[in-house]
């Protein structure tokens, strides 16, 4: 099943310390398992680094580590897709046609690239951020 993957599911992934990482774990050596078509976008890899450095741990993931984390676990096993100009637009168009302001433009890209490579699901723990930017022919899916 093709599966575009958010930075939510992959950082609780590689992060044992965070209380969601057992169910993105589970959910993500199952889909490596099961050889689906696993999914993300070159603007998670960045999201990836950002947020695994920035996490309030009583370990810290240090700069390197994050990206070994993000090579090893994601550039090494997912289909990342580099967006294009004309995606940024629709993504940018998306969110101000339905209002909505800030980060959630960030999400409208992951979607919009979900999209366009077909896939039929994507995985987050963030599902109302994404519901509410009407997703087309693929279902939201929290692990």
């Amino acid at each position: 099943m093709k599966t575009f993957f958010d930075t939510s599911v992959l950082v609780a992934a590689m992060v044992d310390q965070l209380t969601q990482h057992e169910r993105a774990f589970s959910y993500f050596s199952k889909a490596l398992e099961d050889e689906w078509e696993c999914v993300s976008s070159t603007h998670v890899l960045a999201e990836c680094y950002a947020t695994l450095t920035a996490l309030p741990l009583v370990r810290r993931v240090q700069p390197q580590e994050a990206r070994i984390l993000i090579e090893t676990n994601v550039m090494e096993r997912l289909t990342v897709i580099n967006l294009k100009v004309s995606e940024y637009r629709q993504g940018l168009n998306r969110v101000a046609d339905l209002g909505l302001r800030s980060g959630v433009v960030y999400d409208a890209l992951h979607l919009g690239c979900a999209e366009q490579a077909d896939c039929k699901q994507l995985a987050t723990f963030n599902a109302k951020d994404f519901e509410r930017l009407k997703p087309r022919g693929l279902k939201i899916v929290v692990p």
